[in-house]
């Protein structure tokens, strides 16, 4: 039989670029030019006056679920019909080794931006020859860390020991914006 699983919460999406030395005087100058002293109140123009993409990110780019008591589980069976509800703190953590992280180096600077959610964060798609219970799922949690913040997030989560695969976004709305330029 087929089901779905859909979790609501709080998440975000972050993402790490490493920039040049160069590209961090622009984006200051610019942040002069602007009369702001916030990197996030630029951040679109950054990409047409630098000419860099924002949403590449080659040290991290995820979109995660935090892990706090919002986040919460229902799944449901191929009619609709819900049939199981629970949330993080009903479930194992099987203890994931990932850990994003976005730090300078002294070569380079780090651009880095987290754009947090509230809502739907995500349906998932599996089958099972039977009615899953709460004992079938598990996460691995995991970390972001900067140098001046940590979240933990859900890195994956899992049922029946296999990793489950994102099939559709869940509308949400955004909570929180803010970018930083990291520099060594």
């Amino acid at each position: 039989m087929n089901y779905t699983l859909n979790v609501y919460g709080w998440s975000a999406e972050f993402i790490g670029k490493t920039i040049t030395k160069e590209q961090t005087k622009q984006i200051e100058d610019l942040m002069v030019e602007s009369e702001t002293e916030d990197v996030t109140d630029i951040r679109y123009d950054v990409e047409e006056v630098i000419v860099m993409d924002i949403y590449d990110g080659d040290l991290l780019s995820i979109n995660k679920p935090f892990k706090n008591a919002n986040l919460f589980f229902e799944v449901l069976d191929e009619n609709g019909q819900m049939i199981l509800t629970f949330n993080i703190e009903d479930i194992e953590n099987v203890y994931g080794d990932n850990s994003y992280g976005a730090f300078p180096t002294e070569e380079n600077d780090v651009w880095f931006s987290v754009d947090e959610y509230k809502g739907g964060i995500c349906s998932y798609e599996f089958e099972s020859e039977e009615v899953p219970t709460i004992q079938d799922f598990k996460y691995t949690l995991s970390d972001v860390e900067t140098p001046d913040d940590y979240w933990e997030i859900i890195d994956e989560i899992m049922f029946k020991g296999g990793i489950l695969e994102c099939n559709e976004p869940l509308d949400n709305n955004g909570k929180y914006s803010k970018v930083e330029i990291y520099k060594n």
